[in-house]
């Protein structure tokens, strides 16, 4: 799975979505990447562990946001739906 490493440049969220912008370290590209989206390969109700884990992404994202860290975002090849998140130290 391709990923992408570099500083959150914003994070939107709401009842049924949640994205986040990534600007490329090296590059400069910009990226926006879809936490969650009820539209899209997210089930209407979903179970409550896939809502901590939406929970924990935003925390992680907004902490790398304020602090200006590093994260990277693991995404699959043919989409831009978010794998994972990770908080990096530099």
């Amino acid at each position: 799975m391709p990923r992408i490493k570099g500083t959150v440049g914003c994070v939107q969220v709401g009842d049924d979505y949640g994205f986040t912008r990534v600007i490329e370290q090296g590059t400069g590209n910009e990226e926006l990447f879809t936490l969650w989206w009820s539209g899209v390969a997210t089930p209407e109700n979903p179970a409550i562990h896939v809502r901590i884990i939406q929970s924990d992404w935003v925390s992680l994202l907004r902490q790398a946001m304020a602090a200006g860290l590093p994260v990277t975002i693991v995404y699959p090849d043919d989409s831009n739906l978010v794998f994972n998140v990770q908080l990096d130290s530099n």
